[in-house]
């Protein structure tokens, strides 16, 4: 029996060039309908054939480019979803490197948001792509609850002595969710507990620059008196001088002889701190305007509560409460922020509450810079002249640049009262600011009607049934679609030809564009951005011992897949180990040691 037809001898002529006249297969006359079945009308066809910078794969093959931050899209918003070890992180993590490919000569600005450490590997790759001396460029911070990982609340822009009115209004929102009451979600006397924070944080910024600022002294921060004592500064002035100088004072000095990162440190200790709206709360005016305004439902005054919930505050957040211990760059344009150690317990509305609280501190470390050129006179009236050439540098590298903001995990943050509310004030608003905002959680139905109204890329790793209605009726993605999708499975595929995703993008003139893709990429990248528990483990082992490059080469030689989960799992089970770490630490000896020499 054969499966070949025909004569083979003519098939063969038939591939040689110039050897034959016609062609070897017989002609056919089709039916019209059946011809057209042939042709290449029904492929699939992207909108973005000449600027598409991220690049997919159709199921059969066909190279399918997608264009981020592109003009062909209304918004630039994008909502991410699929549940763990589904490919999500590894494909939002390809996003964040195809913005950075995408650019010229600077990384683009991006701010990532992440719980599980799955954003630690991207910043890895590209502190490792980076020279030594622009490695500051690219920061990944893991964050701890503790007055070493402190982030004073009341930071401001180098120069200024007051809040803008972007960074005022943040830290507004920052203490008004400090005294949110968990069992109902809000503050008691909403509008009373914010126009009473507004007034005690004036208070506070007022006495800090202006009634009693706070002093320099010798000993506080030693970079500062290093730099006193390197610049000649310290013997400028008489020791008079010096016993009254201000931390503001100091820090004009430190910037005119330039030294910034000093000028900086200065300003921490000059600005105001959460411990300082205890003591304003307790200030006369303060008493004399709301000092008999009760809680609501509640016989308690509302300034006792808000002084409790400071005093709470204090000692719960200690990473909030304190002074500045860790800087970031001027020159850091990629910044990751890990939530991962800080999360509130996902069981109780306290715990959420805590949940929402990290979310909306880390959006501003991360990218609250982001809105600056819309605040430009303001922010130069804010400062003295002195500093505009240094904000005058920044603006307009702000201004001239779309900007990423990545929030992961976000059903983590789905019962905090004031998260996506905030999110979609930002959705609305930060397209005029050249702000792209990629979203991410498990599911589409953890997502607000909103977010999902007003997306113009969708992302999903995986379809709920629960979603179906919802994807038919107001994305108007074809059921077809869906159920082809459905059929296919979830998660990596078995011949390593990447995860299966749903696209679907919003075009500008009402079009919509639901596809099928696949997210295909080396072993080097994939070693690089996963996120899976083992996977994570092995690589921490292999970066440790020697190097983030060399660990991935060792990695994508042994294992081109992308994951050794299933060696992993395999020795655990031989070896009767219910923990995997020494299965992990004796696979990263051996990979070593396998490597010889050539590390």
């Amino acid at each position: 029996m054969t499966q070949t037809f025909g004569n083979p001898v003519r098939a063969w002529a038939s591939t040689l060039v110039a050897s034959s006249k016609g062609s070897g297969p017989n002609l056919l006359y089709p039916p019209l309908s059946e011809a057209l079945n042939l042709l290449p009308l029904t492929r699939p066809a992207s909108a973005w054939e000449e600027d598409g910078n991220a690049l997919f794969a159709t199921l059969d093959g066909k190279l399918y480019p997608v264009g981020l931050a592109t003009p062909k899209q209304n918004k630039l918003t994008s909502v991410v979803t699929g549940s763990s070890g589904q490919g999500k992180s590894v494909l939002l993590n390809k996003l964040g490197n195809v913005m950075v490919s995408s650019a010229q000569q600077r990384l683009p600005f991006m701010a990532g948001v992440d719980k599980g450490f799955s954003m630690q590997g991207q910043v890895a790759l590209l502190r490792d792509s980076l020279p030594p001396e622009r490695k500051d460029e690219v920061v990944g911070i893991v964050l701890q609850n503790s007055p070493k990982h402190c982030r004073n609340l009341f930071d401001i822009q180098l120069g200024a002595r007051f809040p803008i009115a972007p960074e005022r209004n943040w830290i507004i929102s920052m203490l008004t969710a400090m005294c949110i009451d968990p069992s109902t979600g809000n503050p008691p006397n909403e509008r009373d507990t914010r126009q009473i924070l507004d007034r005690v944080i004036s208070m506070a910024y007022t006495a800090n620059a202006e009634k009693s600022p706070r002093r320099w002294g010798r000993g506080v921060v030693p970079e500062v008196d290093t730099a006193l004592d390197k610049s000649g500064l310290i013997e400028r002035y008489p020791a008079q001088w010096w016993d009254s100088s201000t931390w503001y004072e100091v820090r004009d000095l430190l910037f005119e002889a330039g030294f910034v990162k000093e000028a900086q440190l200065a300003q921490f200790e000059a600005v105001p701190e959460l411990a300082d709206m205890t003591t304003f709360l307790n200030h006369e005016d303060v008493q004399s305007a709301y000092g008999r305004v009760q809680r609501d439902g509640s016989q308690e005054l509302l300034l006792e509560y808000l002084h409790r919930c400071m005093t709470d505050a204090c000692r719960e957040f200690k990473m909030l409460a304190g002074r500045t211990q860790f800087l970031i760059s001027p020159r850091t344009r990629v910044i990751a922020i890990d939530l991962n150690n800080v999360m509130g317990d996902n069981t109780t509305n306290a715990g959420h509450l805590k949940t929402g609280i990290m979310f909306l501190f880390a959006g501003q470390v991360a990218g609250g810079d982001f809105v600056l050129p819309q605040y430009r006179d303001e922010l130069l009236e804010a400062v003295p002249t002195l500093y505009h050439p240094m904000h005058l540098d920044r603006l307009e590298q702000l201004d001239q640049e779309v900007k990423t903001k990545v929030y992961d995990e976000l059903h983590n943050a789905k019962q905090v009262p004031f998260i996506f509310p905030m999110l979609e004030t930002q959705d609305r608003e930060q397209r005029k600011f050249g702000i792209r905002t990629v979203l991410s959680s498990q599911y589409v139905s953890d997502f607000p009607d909103a977010i999902l109204n007003s997306a113009n890329s969708l992302y999903m790793m995986e379809v709920d049934p629960k979603d179906e209605k919802l994807l038919t009726d107001t994305i108007k993605v074809p059921k077809v679609t869906l159920q082809r999708f459905q059929r296919l499975g979830s998660g990596p595929a078995a011949d390593g030809s990447g995860v299966p995703f749903l696209g679907v993008f919003r075009i500008k003139g009402g079009g919509t564009l639901a596809r099928i893709l696949k997210n295909a990429m080396g072993p080097l990248e994939l070693w690089a951005l996963g996120s899976s528990p083992t996977d994570s483990a092995l690589r921490r082992l292999l970066y440790e011992a020697v190097g983030g490059s060399t660990a991935r080469a060792i990695l994508a030689e042994a294992f081109p897949q992308g994951t050794a989960e299933k060696l992993i799992a395999l020795r655990q089970k031989q070896a009767g180990e219910a923990d995997s770490n020494n299965v992990i630490r004796t696979l990263a000896n051996e990979l070593i040691k396998r490597r010889g020499y050539n590390i």
